[in-house]
């Protein structure tokens, strides 16, 4: 009997241990379990972050969204000039590392979702272009500068007779480092190039226009004076007014150094040396002398030249400080000319207007081509087209690598020939609407450069007919 009980306590104390252990290993599964939903879920919630920062990527073709488009993650390091390079014969394949970067972040997101509009959303995430908004603001913001033709009126001008005989004009160009300097939001430079243009197209109608550059060679430091000081050139020969050729020998000046006034005078002279009738040096500067020179002394041997009676120098100086003005009055008075003040580009443009261009009652029988001629709108329309072109190769580039992610997406990313069908027909749709808003950009800038060049020229018309009136009733 007291073995039959041994026996029983021991059947009972190994059952005991069974069942702790039983429950032991069912506590362990169930943690077990636990953290792998735990870590299941924290990917998931990793993965839900990626298309919730995709799905804020808008696929709306219209001009405020394209100028809010941001460059694409693996798209941010392409220049302007790379995205926006003319596409000649086709583009190559993509560059392997940044196929390589693609390929890993469009399959990844093709992991969580196969919706075809998030999937075009993730290729613009990371592959859209860098220079679509540069690109648009340029092309919205274009405006057709046209130079104002210069339409004076009689009582305007200073009286005084014509004078006979064939004339001729030298301007001089100061592009010293000063004419870097603001007024009034622009640079003074490219006020006076303005200023200077409008002037030579009206003068040109009834004198030879020459365009003498001082001040843009070399720099403005110790080093670069020996050069600047030297470096007077006349980028546009003493010839009939031709506005292309002038325009392109004015826009090729750039402010950059010294200020040798004197030298400038000096080479006009030596410029005019053989010709003979009414020769006249315009000058526009901001500053005095700065290359050791003596501008009075140079303009005093310009007009005793050849023992001619018809020469003048005439000043005007821009935004100067008073011992520039001193200095430059004195110049013109040793040039039997005027020196004329003039404080931002309105003044500089109407003192040009009101005193350069004495006995303007003969341009009464100007052409009409004081108004923009066919090159002139020409050029502007170009200008135009090379902002859409930009935009047209930056289409095809941001389209090409587009495609590319299809590509991939289609080779390895498991998704259906269908929804692959339908990316592609969002893409389509997305090239030509961007085609479409290029070409309808454009076109509405070219309009507005057809309007301008209408209106000047029907301003330019009324000048001329009421220059005729006024010249039949003297």
């Amino acid at each position: 009997m007291k073995r039959f009980f041994t026996v029983l306590l021991i059947i009972f104390i190994v059952g005991c241990s069974n069942d702790a252990e039983n429950n032991t290993n069912d506590i362990t599964a169930k943690n077990d379990s636990e953290e792998a939903v735990t870590v299941d879920t924290t990917e998931t919630e990793e993965k839900s972050s990626i298309l919730v920062t995709i799905d804020s990527v808008s696929t709306d073709v219209t001009i405020e969204n394209i100028k809010q488009q941001s460059a694409g993650i693996l798209t941010e390091t392409i220049s302007y000039e790379e995205e926006t390079e003319r596409v000649l014969w086709g583009l190559s394949d993509l560059d392997p590392a940044l196929h390589t970067k693609m390929e890993a972040s469009i399959l990844e997101v093709a992991n969580e979702t196969e919706d075809p509009k998030t999937l075009v959303k993730a290729l613009l995430y990371y592959v859209g272009s860098p220079s679509f908004q540069q690109i648009v603001e340029e092309l919205e913001n274009y405006e057709p500068n046209f130079n104002e033709p210069l339409l004076p009126r009689p009582e305007r001008v200073q009286e005084g007779e014509v004078v006979e005989g064939e004339s001729y004009s030298y301007i001089l160009l100061d592009a010293s480092s000063s004419m870097l300097l603001d007024s009034q939001g622009r640079q003074r430079m490219d006020i006076a190039r303005e200023a200077v243009e409008s002037f030579a197209k009206t003068i040109g109608e009834t004198s030879q226009v020459s365009l003498v550059a001082f001040g843009h060679k070399g720099d403005q430091s110790n080093g670069g004076k020996e050069l600047s000081c030297a470096g007077i050139e006349e980028v546009y020969p003493l010839g009939s007014y031709d506005g292309e050729s002038f325009h392109e020998a004015v826009s090729s000046v750039e402010a950059k150094g010294w200020t040798p006034l004197a030298a400038a005078i000096e080479k006009a002279n030596e410029l005019s040396t053989k010709v003979t009738g009414n020769i006249t040096i315009y000058i526009v500067s901001d500053g005095v002398e700065t290359c050791d020179g003596d501008p009075v002394k140079a303009a005093k041997s310009f007009v005793e030249s050849n023992n001619d009676e018809n020469r003048t120098v005439n000043i005007i100086g821009f935004q100067v400080d008073q011992d520039a003005e001193k200095q430059l009055a004195e110049v013109a008075d040793a040039g039997n000319g005027k020196y004329f003040s003039a404080n931002n580009g309105e003044e500089l443009l109407s003192t040009i207007e009101y005193e350069w261009l004495p006995s303007l009652l003969e341009l009464a029988w100007a052409p009409i081509n004081l108004a923009p001629d066919g090159w002139e709108v020409f050029r502007k329309v170009e200008e135009v087209s090379t902002l859409s072109n930009h935009w047209t190769a930056a289409i095809m580039r941001e389209n090409h690598r587009l495609r590319t992610g299809v590509k991939i997406l289609e080779n390895e990313g498991n998704i259906s020939s269908e929804i692959i069908g339908q990316v592609n027909e969002l893409l389509d749709a997305r090239e030509q609407q961007l085609n479409s808003l290029n070409v309808e950009l454009r076109e509405e800038k070219i309009a507005i450069i057809n309007e301008k060049a209408a209106e000047i020229r029907e301003r330019v018309e009324e000048w001329v007919q009421e220059m005729h009136e006024l010249k039949k009733g003297n």
